[in-house]
């Protein structure tokens, strides 16, 4: 134990360096908020909520819990070199969560990313030894059981995640007009490991970020009811944050869902019997990046299913799966035709998403393409003709 205690204020030194080193560039997109903003981003990554009190006082709270002392520096420099720590990291260094999501994904081969740090360590602690250690810096924990569950320090890789890899999602939430506004965030999560050369780019349980663009509550004569969703991101290990949009690979992966009955746990949405997968998707050609559905009693139950697929080569942070915790299914090569047309037939429900090799998104010289990629504002594109589901 004190041999862990050592090497996490190593640790914590050592990244902490690199933080305040003159050199060094905060991400631009963490720092560039107030200092209100950043010190409730970083309380939401650790507890799940914003603490009520001064900045100051709040701040050496967070720098308590996390590292056991306090921070050098002003400020900005101290909320800056906290959120790189806990949400980016360094090329020598995983981010904080990167390392508590191998930790769950060890233990339960499911990440919880919807729950804040604090609580999925703790209840990871108390699976593994029975008890919290509550008081304790959170790093000298995260380390310790690091240290008990893998032999090998946690590093990040980086690895080419190819355009249109489908992957498949589950509501966690119900979604209707009678609860749901624009601007709600819906959490869906990754419901199998999306894996690229033997590296972890997302495990299960991964967040995809989607939000509510537009809804129209039934009305009079007849009327029916609106929703719009907007499938923007992936959230994986790392920071990177690829962009997803439904196109012809996930319409075919959504046609043989429901083909071989994989609805999910929330199969049907309001009376007509229509699983998710029967939504009617912006498209249906070309690639667009969310989902519209039209009917008089519109309910999306928690445990439906959809699919969506990344809209682009991207390079992102991913976890080396040491030979130990290698499974024979991680030798599976899928792989995609040549052309861009939709595959048909070869959807298995139970296997993770597993990409052994780069044969994707070539022209006929070899060079990588990015088809398929959609506006970084998050979908300006025409809408197409409505579909509706009754």
């Amino acid at each position: 134990m004190k041999a862990v205690r050592i090497c996490a204020l190593i640790f914590f030194v050592s990244f902490a360096s690199v933080c305040f080193a003159s050199e060094a560039v905060p991400d631009p997109d963490l720092t560039s908020g107030s200092s209100h903003q950043m010190m409730s981003q970083i309380e939401k990554l650790i507890y799940g909520y914003v603490v009520q009190g001064g900045l100051i006082e709040r701040l050496s709270k967070v720098e308590e819990d996390l590292f056991g002392r306090s921070l050098p520096g002003t400020m900005a420099e101290r909320h800056a070199a906290i959120l790189n720590f806990l949400d980016v990291g360094t090329d020598e260094q995983p981010s904080m969560i990167f390392k508590l999501a191998i930790a769950e994904w060890i233990v339960n081969k499911k990440i919880r990313a919807s729950e804040p740090a604090a609580r999925r360590l703790e209840d990871l602690e108390v699976n593994l030894t029975g008890s919290s250690r509550n008081g304790n810096p959170i790093v000298m924990r995260v380390e310790s059981l690091l240290a008990t569950l893998v032999m090998d320090p946690v590093v990040a890789q980086p690895v080419n995640l190819p355009g249109n890899t489908v992957m498949k999602f589950r509501f966690m939430d119900e979604l209707s007009p009678a609860i749901s506004k624009a601007g709600d965030f819906v959490r869906l999560e990754l419901t199998n490991d999306l894996i690229v050369n033997q590296c972890l780019v997302a495990p299960a349980g991964s967040l995809l970020i989607t939000e509510v663009r537009e809804v129209k509550r039934p009305r009079m004569f007849g009327v029916p009811g609106e929703v719009r969703l907007s499938f923007n991101e992936l959230k994986p290990l790392g920071n990177q944050r690829p962009l997803v949009c439904v196109g012809n690979e996930s319409q075919a992966a959504i046609k043989e869902a429901r083909r071989v009955g994989d609805r999910g746990e929330g199969a049907v949405i309001g009376a007509g019997a229509v699983s998710l997968a029967g939504a009617a998707l912006l498209g249906p050609v070309g690639l667009v990046s969310g989902v519209f559905i039209r009917g008089n009693s519109i309910k999306i139950p928690a445990g439906s299913v959809t699919f969506v697929q990344t809209s682009g080569d991207c390079v992102v942070s991913a976890y080396p799966i040491p030979i130990s915790l290698q499974t024979a299914e991680n030798n599976i090569e899928t792989s995609r035709p040549a052309d861009n047309s939709p595959s048909q037939g070869n959807y298995n429900p139970d296997r993770d998403t597993i990409i052994k090799r780069d044969v994707f998104n070539r022209n006929s010289y070899g060079e990588p393409t990015n088809y398929g990629t959609v506006n970084n504002g998050g979908g300006n594109f025409e809408l197409p003709p409505e579909q509706s589901i009754n």
